[in-house]
């Protein structure tokens, strides 16, 4: 089956996109895990001002549109090769996250994360699968 594919240049913008919107997504994350301050602190009232959790929601959704713009975008060089590497990629990759979940389920049933946490994982290992595959053969 071939999947229309978006052009070459979509790497680069949903490279750019991903870039941006995961910094300032995990902006406020990253400064409550350095200074051990919880979400209800003082310290973070101007940044809450400056960027709502909507809004940090909003880039956290750009972040993951990014990826597939990337992921879905031509390579320079586009033949049944690339298009067996992609599929055994995407085999992969979801084996892979579909043993981790069950893992997870069975070390604890009340594991608790976004499900952002869970595409970002799985759409980021697809792109290290996909790229060694694609150095090594």
């Amino acid at each position: 089956m071939k999947i229309k594919m978006l052009p070459n240049w979509g790497k680069k913008l949903g490279f750019l996109v991903f870039i941006v919107s995961f910094f300032i997504s995990g902006y406020k994350e990253f400064l409550q895990g350095i200074t051990g301050c919880g979400p209800n602190s003082i310290t973070f009232n101007y940044f809450e001002n400056l960027c709502s959790d909507s809004v940090l929601h909003l880039f956290e959704v750009l972040a993951i549109l990014g990826m597939f713009l990337y992921l879905f975008s031509r390579e320079k060089i586009e033949d049944d090769y690339i298009n067996k590497l992609r599929l055994e990629s995407f085999q992969l990759t979801t084996l892979i996250g579909l043993i981790i979940t069950i893992i997870l389920y069975i070390i604890s049933k009340d594991f608790k994360l976004k499900i952002e946490y869970f595409i970002n994982l799985w759409l980021m290992f697809y792109l290290i699968t996909f790229a060694i595959k694609k150095r090594i053969y």
